[in-house]
């Protein structure tokens, strides 16, 4: 199995469809929403603090850019409900380690929808393209312990907790402990045929 970009190449963003929701490029018209979320306390939580406008805004340009392979930059989707196209959160990946085929996931939903299986169902659809569209052999993600809705959701497709790290990372003022989830290729396959 190989990668099937070129490292530092740029590549158009993809939209993705399953039964309920749809993946589609960020685009700079998304800030008002995006910025809701990501300025909310309890959203934030166990993620990172909460952002200024001014950083919100760069995180919103950069995603509504092609992607670009590069090592740690952050290419992401919006995550749109089918029923009446509302944005309701995003899905990202960075390549973490180029020549070992990894990428690292992340995402951010809308407290609002939480609970309906819609973080799920966007994982899956960006999961599946990673794996067979783009080649990666394995894919990981982080998550604070204390996030009980993020860890279902990963397990929920198929991330088994690989590792434990204690008081690991500065969220604002408090260090935090993380847990280290990570998918092969091969056990996706055997979970999601082709």
């Amino acid at each position: 199995m190989t990668l099937k970009m070129a490292l530092n190449t740029q590549h158009a963003a993809p939209t993705l469809s399953s039964k309920n929701i749809y993946l589609r490029p960020v685009i700079k018209a998304d800030y008002s929403v995006i910025k809701v979320y990501r300025q909310d306390p309890e959203n934030c939580r166990y993620i990172r603090p909460a952002e200024s406008d001014t950083k919100t805004m760069a995180i919103v340009e950069q995603l509504s850019q092609p992607w670009l392979f590069s090592l740690g930059h952050w290419n992401g989707l919006a995550i749109c409900l089918k029923d009446d196209d509302s944005l309701v959160g995003e899905i990202a990946f960075r390549i973490e380690d180029w020549e070992s085929q990894r990428a690292e996931l992340g995402y951010r939903l809308s407290g609002e929808v939480a609970g309906q299986g819609i973080c799920s169902a966007a994982i899956n659809l960006l999961i599946d393209y990673l794996f067979k569209e783009l080649g990666f052999f394995k894919l990981v993600a982080k998550c604070d312990p204390r996030n009980i809705a993020s860890i279902r959701v990963l397990e929920k497709s198929g991330f088994e907790k690989e590792a434990f790290f204690k008081l690991h990372y500065l969220m604002g003022d408090e260090w935090t402990d993380q847990y280290d989830y990570g998918l092969l290729f091969n056990d996706w396959i055997a979970k999601k045929p082709c």
